[in-house]
Parts: structure tokens; C-alpha cells; sequence
């Protein structure tokens, strides 16, 4: 998918909008009157442009279409951009790391090395310790796992 498909879909939506807005027989500042909005900003999201979510609920509201009406178009269902190989490996590994915290893996003090070497063992993933530092780091933040430092060496720990 392309920025333009983006600029291609706004541009249906404002389309739609404006013509139930017509049939209503409502003009823009009427629409911007029933939504606290300005009679620009209706015309900007019927000219195609980017609008908050809240703002398209709003105008849906006001001009009485559903916004799932609204939003029914056959769309081909593809990223703008395609999952860069970095982030479809962290997106790998941090399940994996899960799976080791359903073990007794984490029951004793683990250091990241230690990780890169189980989920080489037990899942055949290579990866570095920068990419599970930081996975860790984020088991850490989210209440899973522990940290304590001995030197400069973190150790991870279950909680």
C-alpha cells in the first residue's frame, strides 16, 4: 500500500460524508454547528483531508450515518511498509522469552548471554544481547522479571 492509497481512501470517505451531508440538505456550518467543529474543518474532511477519530465520529453523528456505513470500502488489506528484519526478529524472540518465563529457566539468576544461549539451545534462534537486553529490560517494566547488577553485568531473575 502506498501513502496514495491512504490519500485515495480519505478522499472516498470525504466523499461520502459530503454527499450524506447533502442529503440530509445540511450545509457545513450546520454540520460544524451540531458538532462544535468549525464549517472549515467539515470541508477539509470532505476535500479528503486527515481528521482526528473523535472529530469523524462527531461529523458521523451529526449528519446520521453509522461510521461503520461509513467506513464500508474494499480496501486491500497491506501495510504501507513491510516488517523490517530487526523487528520481526524482537518479534520472535520476545515470545520465546515468555516461554522461558514459564519455565524454571528464570528461577535462578540469568544473565543475557545466558538467555542468547537458551534460545539458541532450545529454539535454534541466533540473536545478539542488545536485542534481549532490551526485551528483558521491557519483562523488567512490565513486573515479570527482577534485575540486580553485580559489576556491570545485569542479572535477570523471575519476581
Amino acid at each position: 500500500m502506498e501513502v496514495d492509497t491512504l490519500k485515495t481512501l480519505l478522499a472516498t470517505i470525504g466523499k461520502r460524508i459530503e454527499e450524506q451531508r447533502i442529503s440530509q440538505d445540511l450545509q457545513p456550518e450546520d454540520v460544524a454547528e451540531m458538532t462544535g467543529l468549525t464549517a472549515a474543518t467539515i470541508r477539509n474532511i470532505e476535500n479528503g483531508k486527515e481528521t482526528y477519530l473523535s472529530t469523524f465520529f462527531a461529523v458521523c453523528l451529526a449528519i446520521n450515518m453509522h461510521p461503520k456505513a461509513m467506513l464500508d470500502i474494499e480496501i486491500k488489506l497491506k501495510p504501507l511498509f513491510e516488517l523490517s528484519e530487526p523487528r520481526r526478529e524482537k518479534s520472535r524472540i520476545t515470545p520465546r522469552i515468555d516461554s522461558l518465563l514459564e519455565t524454571e529457566f528464570f528461577q535462578i539468576d540469568r544473565t543475557t548471554k545466558d538467555v542468547v544461549e537458551e534460545l539458541a539451545a532450545v529454539y535454534k534462534i541466533k540473536t545478539n544481547t542488545p536485542i534481549v537486553s532490551v526485551i528483558l529490560n521491557r519483562k523488567v517494566d512490565e513486573g515479570k522479571l527482577k534485575v540486580s547488577k553485580k559489576g556491570r553485568v545485569n542479572f535477570y531473575k523471575k519476581r
